[in-house]
């Protein structure tokens, strides 16, 4: 099924057609490795253009293989990730592939093999500046694709954020050292969604959000979770572009929470933030193929969530918005790029051992 749209270009309104289409739907039986298609998994692409891909079997604590392509579509069981001995690892959150190494992550831990030992980074102590507060890896999205490491190069990008002050910052890990790069994340807008109970002194709960990271060739690309902001840095010239945009089908960033601190109990607390969740959130930004990235953005979830698809080119000009539950219902809210398409999981009718989704086409007409 196909979908025709105009594509939004900056003033004076300048359209292109493009087309979206929709595969039949597609399934693959998690079951066969021993892994349900309802629980999160961790999964990153094995190749540059995403034709297979490592999942996490969180149930086996394995790296199973999976191609989601329609001529390929299959799951192949994977070697076991031992939590003891050489070569262990003990936790895992998100993990990250590339050429030289898989590299696992932790809320304020890293891991990778190195001549047949597992290498261990304490973040807090490895970015200790003395006063002893927990840093924690951020940057990863709902998604559960973590693509912070090119596929030749050696490095990666994360996020740090120090719990006392709340404050964000962006480094580069060589495998070596780590290296500060100079970014300004939108820390007012943070702090304006920012909703915060004390349960006791010296224990506070809070709406846990964060900025997404997407590493893009030689790009890093910062978003939001709450808000249409799209920021890009150039890892070769360290230049920041910030980029902020409209849209005909759905708000510009959520509303601000009816109230920030002070609540009278935890109910109260809950109720705000559970409001503030239910309401409009945009996902990573993804690289789609040479010429173009896209994000999914999530309408508020009243009743039934739509989804839409933005468009850009590689100016991070917006290029094109189409609601894709207007073509159809019936959309999870996973997805990643596989061969150039979109992958949407189905909500159609969820089976724990099948894993059933769609494969959305992007073509200029």
């Amino acid at each position: 099924m196909g979908f025709y749209g105009a594509a939004l270009r900056s003033n004076p309104l300048q359209c292109t057609i493009t087309q979206i289409s929709f595969s039949e739907e597609l399934s693959l039986d998690f079951g066969e490795v021993g892994m349900s298609s309802q629980v999160p998994f961790s999964i990153s692409p094995l190749d540059k253009k995403n034709k297979s891909f490592l999942v996490f079997n969180t149930f086996y604590r394995r790296l199973d293989t999976v191609f989601f392509g329609p001529e390929k579509n299959r799951i192949v069981s994977g070697l076991e990730i031992p939590k003891e001995g050489p070569g262990s690892i003990p936790g895992v959150s998100n993990f990250t592939y590339t050429n030289q190494r898989i590299i696992f992550f932790t809320l304020d831990d890293i891991y990778y093999l190195k001549d047949g030992e597992t290498v261990h980074l304490k973040i807090t102590k490895v970015l200790d500046d003395g006063s002893g507060a927990l840093k924690a890896i951020k940057g990863a999205g709902k998604n559960g694709v973590f693509q912070v490491a090119p596929f030749a190069g050696e490095f990666l990008s994360v996020i740090i954020e120090d719990h006392e002050t709340q404050k964000f910052s962006l480094w580069n890990y060589d495998f070596e050292s780590f290296e500060e790069i100079p970014f300004s994340f939108d820390l007012d807008q943070m702090a304006k969604h920012r909703i915060s109970y004390d349960l006791r002194k010296g224990s506070v709960v809070s709406n846990a959000f964060s900025p997404y990271l997407t590493l893009s060739d030689s790009t890093l690309i910062v978003s939001y979770p709450f808000m249409n902001k799209i920021s890009k840095i150039g890892l070769k010239d360290l230049k920041q572009v910030d980029r902020s945009y409209e849209s005909k089908l759905f708000k510009t960033q959520k509303n601000f929470p009816g109230k920030k601190s002070d609540f009278k109990d935890i109910t109260e607390f809950m109720d705000i933030s559970t409001k503030w969740n239910k309401d409009v959130y945009y996902g990573s930004v993804f690289r789609l193929n040479d010429s173009l990235l896209y994000r999914m953005v999530f309408d508020s979830q009243e009743e039934s969530r739509k989804k839409f698809l933005e468009l850009f080119d590689n100016t991070f000009e917006k290029v094109g918005e189409f609601d894709l539950t207007g073509i159809e219902p019936d959309l999870d809210s996973f997805h990643l790029t596989v061969e150039g398409k979109i992958l949407i999981q189905s909500s159609k009718d969820p089976d724990e051992d099948t894993f059933k989704y769609y494969l959305v086409s992007v073509d200029p007409i």
